[in-house]
């Protein structure tokens, strides 16, 4: 676990409600269409896909806010920018598979409670590597926002 001040950044994206059970109907789709959307407006992705959750308890039924976008360096206004605070996080690098991911929430989760600090309820996901066909090869950094 890594202690981390991410900085204030802007995001072209898409907010949804879904659940962990429903979450994986957005795999692809949800990127690939604030891509073309970011595309048609003429907005360039300034980093790695980001995944913003808000609300999420770990329950797969529990409904929660979901934000799926991509850095931007634009200073145009529209309204699927949204501008994200300083965060500071617990993070970690996962290099493989997304089905690990319970197991390695569960483990940073267990390492921010054993040093005392306060999770916010938002966790962000940066998918610095994205593969379909060999799942092993992904690199996600997982965030969860402390106080």
């Amino acid at each position: 676990m890594e202690i981390k001040q991410v900085k204030q950044t802007k995001v072209f994206g898409k907010e949804i409600k879904t659940s962990l059970k429903t979450i994986s109907e957005h795999v692809k789709v949800l990127p690939e269409r604030v891509l073309d959307e970011m595309k048609k407006k003429c907005i360039n992705p300034n980093g790695a896909q980001v995944w913003i959750y808000n609300g999420s308890d770990g329950n797969p039924e529990t409904e929660f806010d979901l934000l799926v976008g991509y850095p931007v360096d634009n200073n145009k206004m529209d309204t699927d920018i949204t501008a994200l605070n300083e965060f500071k996080c617990a993070t970690h690098i996962h290099n493989g598979n997304w089905s690990e991911f319970k197991n390695v929430y569960q483990t940073l989760i267990g390492e921010v409670m054993q040093n005392g600090l306060i999770m916010t309820g938002e966790c962000r996901e940066i998918y610095h590597r994205v593969d379909f066909e060999n799942m092993e090869n992904n690199i996600t950094e997982i965030q969860i926002g402390i106080k």
